[in-house]
């Protein structure tokens, strides 16, 4: 690590915050809650931010900057909003002792905040219509929305591709779905690549909301037919009905959204020519 002020970081046993983690160019002080963080390089801090009496000042003394990547889970919709409405109220204190401290804050949240967009790119100051899972955690980023431009950075991500979390859950049973006419976007990044672009923001923070470079831009069936081929399995249909038996109503909202996310390079992500790429990245998932 390279000798710069340290990071506060939520979220770090998370799917994100472990590549996070593990590919830290700065020290870190990570918060722990239930899950603890197997390293002897960082600080670890226990606590819950959604607890009203957590010590959040303390927590940030010598922290030159605040990466937020923790989100509370839930397993139903219902269960959803009210995390979603603790969390609002914790990320409230957040930025209550951010401001305090008079640190920079980055956080993640995702790009289900702009809805179902169709065709179109989305950019990253378009407004939102939260769909899918986001009806319930776009609650949750709205104190990090009213306080953009005060060195706060709010980073949209779309889906954060890497072993375990959607990929397991969605393309590693014995068929490829492509759900209904698999016309709807899918904007891609790779977990690692995310997890480098987040350290590197850290070092020159942007105040306003950033969409991070994408590994592969293409619709779902171009990405389920990749799939298809490099385990040499074959593709399956799934119609509404079925994925809302299979993910729940907001679960199957999430995946029929189509989100063509601008990430400021034009086309590039469009091309067949990051099939390569987007190729290793998924063999590397099946060989872990």
């Amino acid at each position: 690590m390279v000798d710069s002020g340290r990071t506060f970081v939520t979220g770090g046993s998370g799917f994100i915050g472990k590549a996070v983690i593990s590919s830290a160019t700065r020290p870190v002080r990570a918060l722990v809650h239930k899950t603890s963080i197997s390293t002897e390089e960082i600080q670890l801090v226990h606590g819950n931010l959604l607890d009203s009496k957590s010590p959040m000042l303390s927590w940030l003394n010598d922290i030159d900057s605040i990466l937020h990547l923790a989100r509370p889970a839930a397993s139903t919709d219902r269960q959803r909003r009210r995390k979603a409405k603790q969390t609002a109220l914790s990320a409230k204190r957040l930025l209550k002792a951010r401001e305090v401290a008079k640190i920079p804050a980055v956080a993640v949240h995702g790009s289900l905040s702009y809805g179902h967009r169709g065709d179109e790119l989305v950019y990253p100051n378009d407004p939102i219509s939260p769909v899918g899972y986001a009806e319930a955690y776009a609650i949750g980023e709205a104190p990090w929305r009213e306080v953009i431009g005060e060195n706060v950075t709010l980073v949209r991500a779309p889906w954060v591709l890497g072993a375990g979390s959607w990929f397991e859950l969605l393309y590693m049973g014995e068929s490829v779905p492509v759900f209904e006419d698999g016309s709807m976007w899918m904007s891609i990044v790779d977990v690692n690549a995310f997890a480098n672009w987040l350290w590197e923001l850290m070092d020159k923070p942007q105040a306003g909301v950033l969409h991070p470079p994408l590994l592969r831009r293409c619709r779902q069936i171009d990405f389920a037919n990749l799939i298809a081929e490099i385990r040499s399995i074959p593709l399956e249909r799934w119609d509404e009905k079925r994925l809302k038996r299979s993910l729940g109503k907001q679960g199957s909202a999430s995946v029929l959204a189509s989100l063509r996310i601008d990430d400021g390079r034009e086309k590039l992500s469009e091309s067949e020519d990051n099939d390569d790429d987007l190729r290793v990245v998924i063999q590397s998932i099946l060989r872990s």
